[in-house]
């Protein structure tokens, strides 16, 4: 061991390539930092350089180990402490110092394995390229003049040097490394490891576009429809009748809804003769009263007051209907409308009474948009030619023969029968919902995820995202790879 006073200094020696007279290679210097001082120890390539090395290192550790005895506790103390090191007993602090030298100096020997492992690489790369591909790169490097391969190739690997093309390609080694970690972890460590560098995980069009597909497959822009009426449970059938039976049970069940409708008949006959007995000003308060403004004649208002007394009715034997349910059946019918199951009996008859209105609501709006794509396709439609509307007919499978009027009716017909104008719909309900989203923040599209089940990730951006946080903050993760891969 030849201790020099003096700096490292990471040259690389391009005469490594050439052999010697005996066909081995040059002897490797590799730099250890004990104290400032800069031991440099010569290692002779032989047939198993690990073993030689691991035998060496375990030389120098005996002899640092030695020299740490023979120091001062307190000198000792001030070297663990420049270091970072903390403090102990003097057996304890000799252990902990040799090995924070022997990572350093292993970490000196892992870079300048890979200084070796890049140039090697490109040297091997600038071999492989024919005497013209390499005249050519070399002239984009300003290296002129007749030269053999070899000279280019040296000429070369200096000017490469130079522009800090080893810098380069060691972080292009330590980015691959980094990434083929990261990739191996699974998309939770990756949030979490994103968690904790302050590092967003989402991308937003990227949720947004699996929100809406997650709300598809729910049926959210499917045509609503209003959710079967659930009644109250009929008392358990007994055995089964004969024919004769099942006959007298339907007649009398049709009995009963024929008495039920002229009831209902003659009912609202009388409500709208109410109705109709008050004067213009009393209708108009009693509509606003309802929240509605009266407008038209004396018949549209008395019309107007009768459907919303229609509707009041309805959803007051609704209500009633729903309070004789036991709780039992309550929580059934809120299972299925996805309702809370919680609270007490009048909390989910009203949940479930909005949620009825809701979907009538729906259901109305839905009718209004479909009217009006049907009058934008119907005129259209009226803009084409006969010749043009008869080619369409026939591509349908529809008859031609009757006026043009009836042509458009069959092709609108055809257009709402054929699920045409629903899917028209469904691609407008959804981009209206993806400008809504768009307006949301992160954690709320999160939220939206969490409900639906769907995963907001995507590992390659947070891999991305992670190493690119890394170089912003310094970190360097260790390369444990000795050389490139090949290209």
């Amino acid at each position: 061991m030849v201790s020099q006073k003096r700096k490292a200094v990471t040259k690389f020696p391009w005469n490594m390539f050439k052999k010697s007279k005996t066909g081995s290679k040059k002897a490797e210097a590799i730099y250890i930092d004990h104290d400032d001082n800069m031991n440099v120890i010569a290692i002779e390539d032989k047939s198993n350089p690990k073993e030689s090395q691991a035998k060496i290192e375990k030389e120098i550790v005996a002899v640092r180990k030695s020299e740490l005895k023979a120091m001062l506790v307190d000198d000792l103390k001030d070297l663990l402490v420049a270091r970072g090191l903390e403090t102990g007993k003097k057996e304890d602090m000799i252990s902990a110092l040799a090995l924070f030298e022997a990572k350093a100096r292993a970490a000196v020997r892992q870079h300048e394995s890979n200084v070796r492992g890049v140039v090697v690489s490109k040297k091997e790369e600038l071999e492989a390229l024919s005497v013209p591909e390499l005249r050519e790169l070399c002239d984009s490097m300003g290296i002129k003049g007749v030269l053999t391969k070899h000279a280019r190739i040296e000429q070369f690997l200096t000017l490469w040097q130079e522009n800090k093309g080893v810098d380069k390609a060691l972080a292009k080694v330590a980015h691959d490394l980094r990434e083929g970690q990261l990739c191996a972890m699974d998309r939770s460590s990756l949030r979490k490891f994103c968690d904790k560098l302050g590092v967003s995980p989402f991308v937003k069009d990227v949720m947004i576009e699996r929100i809406l597909r997650g709300e598809t497959v729910a049926g959210r822009f499917s045509r609503p429809t209003l959710e079967q009426v659930e009644e109250e449970q009929e008392s358990a059938p007994g055995k089964k009748g004969d024919m004769v039976d099942a006959l007298l049970a339907m007649e009398a069940s049709r009995k009963k809804s024929a008495d039920l409708k002229a009831r209902q008949v003659e009912e609202a006959a009388r409500k709208r003769e109410e109705l109709r007995s008050m004067n213009m000003e009393q209708l108009k308060k009693f509509l606003q009263s309802k929240g509605m403004e009266a407008a038209g004649k004396k018949e549209d208002v008395v019309e107007a007051l009768f459907g919303v007394g229609v509707q009041e009715d309805a959803m007051s034997a609704r209500k009633t209907k729903l309070r004789s349910l036991s709780m039992d059946d309550l929580k059934k019918l809120c299972l299925r409308r996805r309702l809370t199951q919680e609270g007490k009996r009048d909390d989910m008859v009203e949940a479930i009474l909005a949620h009825e209105a809701k979907s009538r609501q729906e259901v109305q709006a839905y009718a209004a948009k479909m009217l009006e794509v049907l009058a934008k396709k119907k005129e259209e439609l009226e803009a084409k030619t006969n010749a043009e509307l008869k080619e369409l007919l026939a591509s349908k499978g529809f008859a031609v023969g009757r006026a043009k009027e009836d042509w458009v009716e069959s092709l609108l017909t055809e257009a709402k029968d054929s699920g045409e104008v629903d899917a028209l719909l469904a691609v407008l309900s959804r981009e209206a919902r993806r400008g809504i989203l768009l307006s949301i923040d992160e954690l709320s599209l999160q939220k939206l995820c969490d409900d639906l089940v769907i995963d907001p990730y995507v590992k390659e951006v947070m891999v991305e995202r992670i190493i690119a946080r890394e170089n912003e903050v310094g970190a360097k993760p260790v390369v444990k790879s000795a050389r490139t891969p090949k290209k």
